[in-house]
């Protein structure tokens, strides 16, 4: 039995919203991931990219990174694939910062290729795995034709898949991957995505979850183990929250109530996140105040940030012109074509039943 602790996506030096703190809690992200890989005693760590938010990681991070890959790499080895983040494209004399960490013995990655096959043998069992780093669709489907294992056990790790699961060579016992940042686990085909291990996006993150994956690959087929992997950092968010046919004192007090009724359980300051959805009039829009609802909320539970996401439609006034006023088919017609309203065929049916036609 061969086990593997999968993570990815930890984007280290990303911040949310400009804000320093997520730098800090990025690291601590990865740091509390790594540990929980070790806590299952894996007999490898998988890291299936974008370590790093850019390919010019600061000095922080990288420093960051090379002390946290030492002390882990003594208990397992690593294998690191460089995604689309830590690639630096166009950039002729750049260099990967997964390259470093390569050259310093810390992980296991396709050095100067898109692509590598290594054999590694834990109890007596030797394991293929086949790397492919961040590359477009036509070179991975062409790398996945040529890499037929040669061994029993086999095992690709990939950032991002360009094909249908349906689609992937059979050969593999495991299919790793990352890019997506939301959780995926398809047992039938033994393809796993872990999701990032920390908050980087919150529009993709907060409508899925990030998880360890620990897989035993067995003879017998695959056992597979999942642990929730948390943001250090509390987020508080009100995904739907449905403005249509409100007045602006309602909107105002119903975010007020909601921000009243949260108490944070985290020692950090929480990220809260309002995404206020529906179709209101501009007289609403206008009334709509977001300073003193975010100075309330600050009030309240002393956020690290409080945000409104505005996803609301405004129907305004506008001017139409009709060439026979007193022609009320005429008129309707005009005012549909020039409005282009959604509703357009309940109106011109309407229209037919009360002139007739």
């Amino acid at each position: 039995m061969v086990r593997i602790a999968h993570i990815s996506d930890s984007h280290l030096g990303a911040s949310m919203f400009q804000l320093v703190e997520r730098r800090e809690d990025a690291r601590k992200c990865l740091e509390k991931a790594m540990d929980m890989c070790l806590r299952h005693s894996p007999d490898v760590i998988v890291h299936t990219g974008d370590l790093f938010d850019s390919p010019f990681a600061n000095v922080e991070d990288q420093t960051f990174v090379n002390d946290l890959l030492k002390r882990v790499s003594k208990k397992a080895p690593i294998i690191l694939i460089k995604g689309n983040h830590d690639i630096p494209f166009g950039w002729r004399y750049s260099q990967s910062p997964i390259r470093l960490l390569e050259s310093n013995d810390l992980v296991i990655s396709t050095g100067d290729s898109d692509t590598r096959i290594f054999k590694m043998e834990f109890d007596g069992e030797v394991v293929e795995f086949h790397l492919i780093s961040w590359t477009n669709a036509r070179s991975m489907n062409r790398l996945l034709n040529k890499m037929a294992p040669k061994t029993d056990t086999a095992v690709l790790l990939a950032h991002h898949l360009t094909v249908s699961k349906d689609r992937l060579p059979i050969h593999y016992n495991y299919t790793g991957i990352g890019h997506a940042h939301n959780f995926w686990l398809d047992e039938e085909y033994d393809i796993g995505r872990p999701g990032s291990t920390c908050v980087v996006d919150w529009r993709r993150e907060m409508s899925g979850s990030s998880k360890l994956i620990v897989v035993d690959i067995c003879k017998t087929g695959n056992e597979y183990t999942t642990e929730s992997l948390n943001d250090v950092r509390e987020f508080k968010y009100w995904p739907g929250f449905d403005i249509t046919g409100m007045g602006p004192a309602e909107v105002n007090n119903k975010m007020k109530q909601w921000i009243g009724r949260l108490s944070p359980k985290k020692k950090s300051k929480p990220i809260v996140i309002i995404n206020v959805n529906g179709v209101v009039d501009s007289e609403t829009e206008r009334g709509i105040d977001r300073n003193k609802i975010i100075k309330y909320g600050e009030s309240q539970i002393d956020p690290l940030f409080l945000h409104i996401e505005s996803n609301w439609k405004v129907i305004g006034t506008a001017a139409v012109e009709l060439s026979e006023p007193l022609n009320v088919e005429k008129s309707v017609k005009e005012y549909v074509e020039q409005m282009q309203t959604e509703y357009e065929d309940e109106l011109l049916t309407m229209l037919q039943d009360i002139v007739g036609g």
